[in-house]
């Protein structure tokens, strides 16, 4: 059901999600979406955990025990900003919760809970790659610049193409950590 809830989710907005749309996208009946979803902000919460699990499961094959720290930095930068067509409804379901998190006291808090831990996992490979840098800084600003970038690539794909990004985000890590 929350594959259902994703694609409603990505192709309708949040006002768009409802129960009945993801009833009959994962062909289950309205109360079980009800059982499991008692509430909308549940159904985009069960949204972001399954992109969540899929960005993480992607990211978990391209990286690998022989990477240097800076490698295994630039990859997860790339990550971030979701250059796979495959991936996009990944990027635009962060942007939905950005926006419910800027009118919903509970998104939000679950935004910044998991906007921080990216940004201290990126301060831990900053550290390790650039020892000489302010990790913790230089992780927030970022992981702001790969925000943009993501919402760039999916809202705005004509002006920053997947591939410009990438070479913006490549550009930044190698000045980063050189």
């Amino acid at each position: 059901m929350a594959d259902a809830v994703l694609r409603v989710l990505v192709t309708e907005g949040f006002e768009g999600v409802s129960v009945r749309k993801v009833a009959a996208l994962a062909e289950v009946s309205i109360g079980a979406v009800q059982h499991h979803f008692p509430t909308k902000d549940a159904m985009l919460g069960a949204a972001m955990d399954r992109a969540g699990t899929r960005f993480m499961g992607r990211l978990g094959a391209q990286l690998g025990p022989e990477m240097s720290a800076a490698q295994r930095l630039e990859t997860l930068a790339v990550a971030l900003v979701c250059p796979e067509p495959d991936d996009r409804d990944i990027s635009v379901a962060w942007l939905l919760r950005l926006a419910r998190a800027a009118v919903d006291e509970q998104t939000a808090i679950r935004h910044r809970q998991d906007w921080m831990r990216m940004s201290s996992w990126l301060a831990n490979l900053i550290a390790e790659a650039a020892p000489g840098v302010d990790a913790a800084e230089t992780a927030v600003e970022l992981l702001a610049l790969l925000d943009g970038l993501a919402c760039s690539v999916a809202v705005e794909p004509d002006r920053v193409s997947p591939e410009l990004a990438q070479r913006i985000v490549r550009g930044h890590v190698r000045r980063l950590v050189n």
